[in-house]
């Protein structure tokens, strides 16, 4: 008896699955307010960085389970209480520690990329602060983070170095459908780490994404669409991301070990 083909999708491999469940998710096609359609590239991205973040998260990653742990009720430092009632209100609660609370941050962040850089992976520093242009202060990537955020928990600087020694960036997802890089938004500023930092932000979008997370559990100040809760939280990101978590859940091992 012949065997049944294997989908091709589940043929192709984890992050295909991962992927296409992104490109075909009604986010995908989401029209965000004063920005557009998001390069899918970027869905796409997120949607394998919150895959890999969940395996991390089983894993018993210190970065994961500090973007894992449930709200802390501080609304000056932690975005999740900064922006409990938005959550709340689309009962999206996050009072336990675990994977919904991880999950409801990613959909907040995919928010934010889409207000900081538009969901373009190689943003450069906001030439509107020529005051920022420096090693410290000059913004860099997906969510336009600097390299002073990075007092905001100890993490941040390990993070720092393990993505130094091996970016595992994911850069190739997110650059489909996003715009040319050009030479305005690839220059760096200043010298030394924070220069790199910059670099890397951008060419590790993965990367610049592990780092925001953890800011925004502990900063939440550093990011201007944050403090005005301009980011959007939309319903049809968590489904997407839903959707994302339950095809990890499914098969754990097989997945986590082709992303990790």
């Amino acid at each position: 008896m012949p065997v049944a083909a294997a989908p091709v999708a589940a043929a192709a491999g984890p992050i295909a699955t991962i992927t296409q469940i992104a490109a075909t998710s009604a986010i995908a096609r989401f029209n965000w307010p004063g920005r557009g359609v998001a390069p899918i590239g970027y869905i796409k991205g997120m949607a394998v960085v919150f895959a890999r973040m969940l395996c991390k998260l089983r894993a018993g990653d210190d970065a994961a389970v500090e973007m894992a742990k449930k709200n802390t009720g501080n609304a000056s430092k932690d975005v999740l209480a900064h922006y409990n009632e938005v959550f709340r209100g689309l009962g999206m609660g996050n009072d336990v520690d675990g994977v919904d609370t991880l999950r409801h941050l990613f959909v907040l962040m995919v928010g934010l990329g889409m207000r900081e850089s538009s969901g373009k992976f190689c943003e450069g520093q906001d030439r509107g602060a020529p005051q920022n242009r420096t090693a410290e202060k000059a913004e860099a990537g997906l969510f336009q983070t600097s390299f002073d955020a990075r007092s905001a928990n100890p993490l941040l600087p390990k993070l720092f170095a393990r993505f130094t020694v091996n970016p595992a960036g994911l850069v190739n997802i997110f650059k489909e459908g996003c715009p040319p890089c050009t030479a305005r938004n690839l220059e760096n500023f200043g010298t030394g780490p924070g220069r790199d930092f910059q670099k890397l932000s951008k060419e590790a979008p993965a990367f610049a994404a592990e780092f925001a997370a953890v800011t925004l559990r502990n900063r939440r100040n550093h990011y201007g669409p944050i403090n005005t809760r301009a980011a959007r939280v939309i319903p049809d990101c968590d489904a997407m991301l839903r959707e994302v978590q339950g095809f990890v859940e499914a098969s754990p091992d097989g997945v986590c070990a082709a992303l990790m």
